[in-house]
């Protein structure tokens, strides 16, 4: 059970302590004085979204601490020593959020994960809010509501982490061979063209360099002409460099028997005067060469156009075609050669759906066992609850063949179902969607919550504004029934309930009252314990809407007539 619960800086909450004990708690108050801030609280440090709005204006960070009590056999102490954070029977929860985004969660003072966090709050509590009701409406979601009661001995998880994954892995296979025949020769058509057209062209990534060099030469081969020409001219013309150097070789000549020095430079003229020769030699073979042949420049480019498409289609680079070629020969050589497999992985995938149906009918079976127990104890739960003569049926889809389970299977099973009701004797059953009423929804749901803590042995039940829709003699029927539950061997478990109905404010065995102050020009939220029977008195008498001292009588009859109703379960 939940004995502490602190909060630091979430919405109004500036620094508040709650004490909780055994049996019923109830917390009234103004509406928006914080009940609501209060439950936020607790399903944050049980693991619920940490949503940053929530902390208080001006803080940097929030912080909900928790302290819990379990008995000695508690399956969560298991939990706990299997994941390290064993101890005594009381377990210590913190978690801390900022506005920056760092998150801190402890358990029993060690370090934690969300995950674990939910893993182990799982079994501490349950928390009921309005948006609940919603929730078992959606008949999407009646089928999970269901299977929570149900004891399938293993065989959903042999469907979901065993058979399931094996079907998806074989027809992912099966898909890789094309599907069906007829899919697998049209892939077949596709990958031969795609292999026949780069094949043909002869792909090589040499050529391609090659090919670009000789296009961009030709294209620019007038330009390309001039300019040797030009130095061709400068070297060995009537006036270029070559006759120039001659002219000066034979001038320093003339004076070498006069100059010794200049016989070396004309030495080295003559030397320089050859390798000009020679370049210009080369120049004029070049000019030669040259011949620009439009129909070469189509050619060129009709070629380049190919092996552009090519990459566009196949790959970013000839290397990137060339391997999008293997891996396409491959698969035309897989496919081919398949006939075999494909016939292996059908039989294999029909052993498996066989498995899997008749799985499914197994857990069909005990849906439908414990959906005929369960519409049992929820119509005793009505009763309970003034709802007498209501009628309430999970109604379950047609028997499904093997064939048809085949064409869509699930590892949920086959079945589909949906929560009929009837809550007036003499009207037919009618889903429930259609039907309910607030006050009758609340009051179904508390019939399901006690049936699923009582199922599940949950020892702390949270329930916030479970009394909507519900008023008078209803809300009476309400209340003894929280008191009932909260009181019972059986069940015993400890309640936790925001309520505006003074006949369950009247049956707790705790009363906290929630109200909001201004400080500073800010904004608060407190809890007061009603420890007195006139504080008591008072807030019931508020609920009822009354005022004066008859208000005073009524209430403090009301709650003597609750304590002598809990004194005799």
């Amino acid at each position: 059970m939940l004995r502490n619960l602190i909060i630091d800086n979430i919405a109004l909450i500036d620094h508040l302590e709650i004490s909780f004990q055994k049996g019923l708690t109830v917390l009234s108050g103004e509406t928006g004085s914080g009940k609501s801030i209060i439950i936020d609280s607790l399903a944050f440090v049980l693991g619920d979204r940490a949503d940053k709005s929530l902390i208080k204006f001006g803080q940097e960070r929030a912080e909900v601490t928790a302290l819990f009590e379990v008995d000695n056999g508690c399956a969560v102490l298991d939990k706990l020593e299997e994941y390290g954070y064993g101890g005594d029977c009381e377990i210590l929860l913190n978690r801390k959020m900022s506005l920056s985004g760092k998150n801190e969660i402890r358990i029993n003072g060690k370090t934690a994960t969300l995950v674990i966090l939910k893993e182990i709050c799982s079994e501490l509590v349950d928390i009921f809010g309005q948006g609940q009701h919603l929730a078992l409406l959606d008949e999407r979601k009646q089928l999970s509501v269901l299977d929570s009661f149900c004891n399938f001995n293993g065989v959903d998880i042999e469907l979901k982490n065993v058979l399931y994954p094996k079907l998806n892995s074989i027809n992912k296979e099966l898909k890789s061979f094309g599907g069906s025949d007829a899919e697998r020769e049209r892939l077949l058509d596709i990958l031969k063209f795609q292999i026949d057209e780069i094949k043909s062209a002869n792909l090589d990534e040499q050529e391609e360099q090659e090919l670009l060099l000789a296009h961009k030469r030709m294209v620019n081969v007038e330009k390309i002409s001039s300019a040797i020409e030009n130095a061709y001219a400068n070297l060995d013309g009537e006036e270029g460099s070559v006759s120039k150097i001659a002219q000066s070789v034979a001038s320093l000549r003339q004076i070498s028997n006069i100059e010794e020095s200049v016989e070396e430079l004309s030495e080295r003229l003559s030397a320089a005067r050859i390798e000009i020769q020679d370049i210009a030699s080369n120049l004029e073979s070049i000019i030669s060469s040259i011949d620009y042949s439009p129909a070469e420049v189509d050619k060129m480019e009709e070629r380049l156009e190919k092996i552009k498409q090519l990459k566009r289609k196949y790959g970013g680079e000839i290397p990137d075609v060339l391997n999008f070629l293997d891996n396409a020969e491959k698969q035309y050589n897989n496919l081919s050669n398949s006939s075999q497999r494909i016939t292996e992985l059908n039989t294999e995938k029909n052993d498996v759906l066989s498995k899997m149906f008749e799985l499914s009918t197994r857990k069909s079976h005990e849906r439908k066992r414990v959906a005929a127990v369960l519409a049992q104890r929820i119509m005793r739960e009505l009763a309970e609850l003034g709802m007498k003569g209501t009628r309430f049926e999970v109604l379950f889809n047609d028997n499904v063949s093997l064939q048809d389970y085949s064409a869509s299977p699930s590892s949920d099973g086959y079945d589909k179902v949906q929560f009929l009701m009837s809550a007036n004797i003499g009207e037919p059953l009618k889903p429930l969607s259609k039907i309910i009423s607030g006050g009758e929804m609340s009051r179904f749901m508390l019939a399901v919550k006690n049936i699923t803590a009582l199922a599940e042995k949950i020892p702390t039940m949270v329930f916030d504004e479970i009394d909507t829709g519900i008023s008078g003699n209803m809300a009476q029927m309400v209340a003894n029934k929280l008191a009932v539950v909260a009181h019972s061997k059986d069940a015993g478990y400890q309640s936790i309930v925001i309520t505006h109905l003074p006949q369950i404010c009247a049956m707790a065995d705790c009363n906290l009252y929630i109200s909001k102050y201004e400080k500073d020009g800010k904004t608060f939220t407190s809890v007061d314990i009603l420890s007195t029977l006139e504080q008591r008195a008072v807030e019931v008498a508020r609920l009822m809407g009354s005022i004066g001292e008859h208000a005073l009588v009524n209430a403090n009859e009301l709650i003597e007539w609750s304590e002598n109703f809990k004194r005799d379960l």
